[in-house]
C-alpha cells in the first residue's frame, strides 16, 4: 500500500489536505503528513477515539484541532465539509454497513474535483474466510462481506466519476488481517504473526515492488481513483 501504490499514484503536495473517515488512532494520517507531505485531518465518531489521535498529533507535532468529533454521516457534517479535501481516505470502513454505494458517496461529497479518494477493505473470502470465522466469528459477521470481490468493490467507483487508477488485491496473505476473541487463540494467533514478519521481509527482498496478488488469499481490496 505505502511503498508501491500510494507512491505510484499519489502526488507529493505539501498544500493537500487528507481527511480520514474513522481516523482513529491516526497513525494513516501521521504516515501521509510525513510521507507525502500533506496536511492531515480526521473524523472520527468515539469520544475516545478522538483523544488518542489528537494525543498522536500532538507527539508527531501535528495540529490536533485537524481531529474532528462528529458522525460522518451527518448532514451538518457533510455539507461544511463538502469537496474541502484533496484526499480522502479510510481502510476498514465502508464494509460495515449495508448501503456501501451510499457510504462511498459520502467519501466523494468531501473530496474536490481532481482530488484522490483512496478505499481499503478487508478480503474475507476464499482461505481468510475461513481463518476469520476460526478465530473470531462475532466479528465477521459484522463485515458486509458481499463487496468483498474484485468486480463488485470496482463496480462501487463509478466511470462517470472517478478515473480508476487501481482497483484490486494488495498482499498475498497477512495473518494481521484477523483477530481473536478467546485466549487460548490469541496465544496461537499471536504465534503466527511472528512468524510472518521474517517471512514478510524475504519476501519483500526476492520480488522488490513486484505485485503478488490472489482473490483467494490477499489480505485486502484497494481502490485508489481521482474524482473527475
Amino acid at each position: 500500500l505505502w511503498e508501491v501504490l500510494c507512491k505510484k499514484y499519489l502526488p507529493y503536495n505539501k498544500e493537500y489536505k487528507v481527511c480520514e473517515v474513522g481516523c482513529a488512532p491516526g497513525k494513516y494520517l501521521i504516515y501521509f503528513h510525513t510521507s507525502y507531505g500533506y496536511v492531515p485531518y480526521g473524523v472520527e465518531y468515539s469520544e475516545k477515539g478522538v483523544e488518542i489521535t489528537k494525543e498522536n498529533f500532538r507527539q508527531a507535532q501535528l495540529d490536533p484541532e485537524g481531529v474532528i468529533q462528529a458522525d460522518f454521516f451527518d448532514a451538518d457534517f457533510q455539507l461544511s465539509h463538502k469537496e474541502k479535501y484533496d484526499v480522502v481516505f479510510s481502510r476498514g470502513f465502508i464494509e460495515h454497513f449495508d448501503d456501501v454505494g451510499r457510504v462511498v458517496d459520502l467519501h466523494s461529497n468531501l473530496l474536490k474535483k481532481g482530488g484522490y479518494m483512496v478505499i481499503m477493505i478487508p478480503n474475507l473470502s476464499g482461505i481468510n474466510k475461513v481463518i476469520a470465522k476460526l478465530l473470531n466469528k462475532a466479528s465477521f459477521d459484522l463485515h458486509n462481506t458481499s463487496i468483498m470481490n474484485k468486480e463488485v468493490f470496482t463496480a462501487l467507483f463509478s466511470e462517470s466519476i472517478y478515473h480508476k487508477l487501481y482497483c484490486g488485491y494488495v498482499g498475498f496473505f497477512s495473518i494481521g488481517l484477523f483477530n481473536t476473541d478467546k485466549r487460548w487463540k490469541y496465544y496461537f494467533y499471536r504465534l503466527l504473526l511472528i512468524m510472518q514478519r521474517p517471512v514478510d521481509l524475504l519476501m519483500r527482498s526476492i520480488l522488490g515492488n513486484t505485485l503478488v496478488t490472489s482473490s483467494y488469499s490477499s489480505p485486502y481490496l484497494l481502490c485508489i481513483a481521482q474524482k473527475k
